[in-house]
């Protein structure tokens, strides 16, 4: 790997480096196609246009990647003309019936550009060889040999001119993360000693999702162009897991220190600042380990290294526990369960980053299995069922308008159709706001090249300057902002121009191009908006009414008692939080965004800011709640029948609380019903211990019992603060209809 240490060149000779190798691959591949007298060389200049990112591993992968989409839209491709060429109906029905697949599984896959290329070929293939059904095997192998050669090119130029690998990037990633963790951490522990959370750890809790989301893309292209990671694979994926198990103590501690504000944690637990101090120098020895990779340098071992892969056991001092509430001591065991995981996930963090920079491995070092992810995505989810129809549906309408308008285009406009909603499926965009790029492309850039410049020229030498030049120009000036209508200008001018050795020039093959385009982009943006509103208000509100959905269920699915037989139920709880409640605060930022606060003026950005933040704090208290109760499962067997009628009481005011919050109504019980709760746990773990002696005999089961009850309480509290925040809000003015 080189040093990534040395001072890099300007951002000014980058562009002109990327922009020199782009239009270099462009001019051979089409001196190639053209000695070769190849029929489509356009889908290699496609494929160039695509594949072209800024490290050598980054477009391998996506070269990769496109060729096994290809392989598998091809075959799905020819099978449909085989089965079903002489039958339209049954065509439509077996694209459908693809896409639907293809939408589902894509939105979930490491690897959704493969899904996506796979998925809009097989209507290419139908709608390029309609009405000439022989020629679709002559189709596929040349637009197979094509992209290859594409991809070929490209791959050979960016290793031989200015490689950079996406090792390197790797790197300067790290650092940026792993400071970014400490930092982070010091804050919190601030917030433990001073009662209050700098303002700047939203800004950086931001940032660092940013970050982790660039190093897994950088670590996938990196297994492609840098040996030394490829060969160390198993500890880069150990890396990127515990990284996430990481961010996610790391926030789930955070919660818990609100809960504990009450306390003398000084007095309480004697070990808590010797393993806060031993988690912040783990975090510190992973920064210096990475510095000392990024600039090429060689690990040493340190004496230290040993104490600091050694698990911290926080002791609690009897003396004052015995003088606090039963409620407090189980606030007090969620805070030790969220400290004792944020040390194992940092303690594992720091022996895979060991392993990383090449230090030996520690004697009897014992990896412990972390809690498992409620991020993975489950195997069915209506909601993203449902959204996944959004491709097959485009298609659908496309097809009909198709049949019974019959414009110029021909089936070209159901292909289109597929491959915009796919798009809108992978990268989630408005496609209204494409059309302007489009247009602008099209008119602005590649027509007057098509019809000015190109039929002048004479030779080949000419064409293939005439490819060279507007290649460069257009990736070396069309950079930052600009970086979308690049794509667009590159793509364009490969498919519209279709150079060849049989070259025509047509005004209406452009126009008709153009007419396809704004077709197949106004029959998605109408399906689109019958999938989701426009408006950013409703967007808001449709979130916040998911997420009550989905926390009612969860909190159905919570049982207190009979913990045994948990595994459908954990099942669906899991379903349901990563599908309603983990996305909800990302999608009303999202639309935040867009909100026109001059025409609501009661509902500000900082209130919204609010309401985000309170959402994303109960997402974090029902993670607790399910670490905590996972583990009370595990270790016990059935509780009282006295506890029932308590448990029941608890999951009904709970879910009140929930409906009410469905329909924007405030819950006016909540802060007296909290209370009186509070009052009721606190009699019946009285009675747990006097008349129930043999059930928490066992200390472990005692101290999960307690942590559950903790975890539940926080809940209880964070959703009193929301209560308060949705009390401020003019749910009414955001619901107002309007055109």
């Amino acid at each position: 790997m080189s040093n990534a240490g040395t001072i890099s060149p300007s951002q000014n000779m980058l562009n002109l480096q990327q922009a020199f190798k782009l239009a270099l691959s462009m001019a051979l591949l089409y001196w190639l196609a053209l000695w070769m007298n190849w029929d489509m060389p356009k889908y290699g200049g496609l494929a160039i246009a695509l594949i072209s990112l800024d490290t050598t591993g980054a477009s391998l992968l996506k070269g990769i990647l496109r060729m096994v989409g290809t392989t598998v839209g091809l075959a799905v491709g020819l099978l449909g003309l085989a089965l079903f060429a002489q039958n339209e109906w049954l065509t439509l029905l077996y694209h459908s019936s693809y896409l639907i697949f293809i939408g589902y599984f894509l939105q979930t896959s490491r690897y959704p550009y493969a899904w996506y290329v796979a998925g809009f070929l097989p209507t290419l293939v139908w709608a390029t060889t309609y009405g000439n059904v022989d020629n679709a095997f002559h189709y596929a192998i040349f637009r197979y040999l094509e992209t290859s050669a594409g991809i070929i090119i490209f791959t050979l130029v960016s290793m031989i001119f200015w490689s950079k690998t996406a090792g390197d990037k790797l790197n300067g990633q790290g650092n940026e993360l792993w400071s970014g963790f400490q930092n982070l951490f010091g804050m919190y522990r601030r917030q433990l000693n001073d009662g209050s959370l700098s303002p700047e750890a939203s800004a950086l809790r931001a940032k660092l999702a940013g970050s982790m989301s660039l190093l897994r893309s950088t670590l996938q292209a990196a297994y492609t162009d840098t040996p030394s990671v490829h060969h160390q694979k198993p500890d880069w994926e150990s890396l990127r897991l515990n990284t996430r198990a990481m961010s996610d103590a790391l926030e789930l501690w955070r919660q818990s220190i609100d809960d504990c504000r009450r306390l003398d944690l000084d007095h309480l637990l004697t070990l808590s600042r010797s393993a806060l101090e031993k988690i912040d120098q783990r975090l510190s020895r992973i920064n210096d380990l990475w510095q000392l990779r990024s600039r090429g340098e060689k690990a040493k071992p340190l004496k230290s290294d040993a104490a600091l892969l050694e698990t911290e056991s926080l002791d609690m001092n009897g003396d004052w526990m015995s003088d606090l509430s039963h409620l407090d001591r189980a606030a007090l065991l969620s805070f030790i369960q969220q400290l004792n995981l944020l040390d194992l996930t940092s303690r594992e963090l720091l022996h895979t980053v060991q392993a990383l920079s090449g230090l030996p491995s520690l004697k009897g070092f014992q990896s412990h299995a972390l809690p498992a992810d409620l991020y993975r995505p489950a195997r069915w989810d209506p909601e993203r069922f449902v959204k996944g129809l959004l491709p097959a549906v485009c298609f659908v309408v496309a097809f009909f308008f198709w049949i019974y308008f019959d414009p110029p285009t021909g089936p070209s406009v159901p292909n289109m159709a597929v491959t915009f909603g796919l798009m809108v499926l992978l990268t989630p965009i408005n496609v209204i706001s494409l059309i302007l790029p489009v247009l602008l492309a099209m008119w602005c850039f590649v027509a007057p090249v098509y019809f000015l410049i190109m039929p002048r020229l004479s030779t080949g030498t000419e064409l293939l300057i005439c490819i060279f030049s507007f290649t460069f120009s257009a990736c070396y000036f069309l950079t930052g902002r600009m970086a979308a209508l690049r794509s667009f200008v590159l793509i364009l001018f490969v498919m519209m121009t279709g150079i060849s050795n049989d070259q025509s020039y047509s005004f209406t093959g452009l126009v008709d191009g153009a007419l396809m385009l704004l077709l197949a982009l106004g029959i998605i943006a109408i399906v689109q908006t019958l999938f989701n509103p426009l408006r950013p208000e409703q967007i808001v509100l449709k979130t916040v009414r998911q997420f009550c959905v989905g926390c009612t269920r969860v909190i159905n699915e919570f049982p207190l008692v009979e913990p045994g037989k948990q595994t459908r139920k954990r099942r669906l709880r899991k379903r349901m939080f990563e599908s309603l409640i983990q996305p909800a605060p990302g999608k009303i930022q999202a639309a935040q965004k867009h909100l026109n606060y001059k025409l609501f003026p009661d509902n500000s950005p900082a209130k919204v800011q609010t309401l985000i933040d309170a959402l994303q704090n109960i997402s974090y208290r029902l993670q607790s709640l399910e670490i905590a109760q996972h583990r009370l499962t595990r270790h016990s067997g059935r509780l009282p029948d006295s506890y029932e009628p308590l448990s029941s009481q608890i999951q009904k005011f709970l879910r009140g609380v929930f409906e009410s919050w469905e329909h924007f109504e405030s819950s006016g019980e909540l802060s007296h019903r909290q209370n009186e709760l509070a009052d009721e746990l606190e009699e019946q773990f009285d009675k747990l211990i006097l008349d129930s002696e043999q059930i928490l005999s066992n200390e472990q089961i005692q101290t999960d019992l307690y942590t559950t009850i903790g975890s539940l309480r926080s809940l209880i509290e964070a959703m009193e603060n929301t209560q308060a925040i949705i009390n401020q809000i003019n749910w009414r003015q955001w619901a107002i209809v309007r055109f």
